[in-house]
């Protein structure tokens, strides 16, 4: 990564700090999911998971640093071709099981974290609640016992899941 890459992720992470507490102090404290949409210029071919997953991890640090009693889960990762990648963050979701996950439809609040090197912010977003669900379901079948964050990487025209749940036993 180039030195103004760093630069920028470097600016949006001290933005992702301004950003939630603000939001979370307008919000109450049932299950949310944050949907952190991040361009895919700041992201490292090479390795998307990897240079993702910081920002992930600086909104979970700012989740717990607001209420320590937080409970947050890095649930999932989608990289896909164009402009934008997305991570999947649960706040609070004390109804979240892994092992059943992959039946689970229930939709739940989705507020997207725009990630942006100009104009960051969050933002509520119904119309994705259901969509995110049932995705998320998707990938918790098809990615069977795998740990999180699930990853799927739509670079890869040769997608598969090695082991998904509903063939298992």
């Amino acid at each position: 990564m180039g030195d103004s890459t760093q630069q920028i992720r470097d600016h949006i992470m001290r933005q992702i700090s301004e950003i939630l507490p603000e939001f979370l102090r307008n919000v109450d404290s049932s299950a949310i999911r944050i949907l952190g949409d991040t361009p895919n210029s700041i992201l490292d071919p090479e390795d998307y998971l990897g240079s993702i997953s910081p920002f992930a991890l600086k909104v979970q640090d700012c989740l717990h640093e607001f209420d320590e009693d937080n409970r947050t889960c890095f649930v999932a990762v989608n990289i896909y071709r164009g402009k934008h990648s997305y991570f999947v963050i649960d706040l609070n979701n004390t109804a979240y099981n892994y092992q059943t996950a992959h039946q689970c439809k229930t939709p739940i609040p989705i507020y997207v974290l725009r990630l942006s090197k100009r104009n960051p912010k969050i933002y509520r977003k119904q119309e994705l609640d259901e969509p995110i669900a049932e995705a998320l379901r998707v990938m918790h079948n098809g990615h069977g016992q795998d740990p999180l964050p699930l990853f799927d990487n739509y670079y890869d025209e040769n997608i598969q899941y090695r082991n998904p749940r509903s063939l298992q036993n």
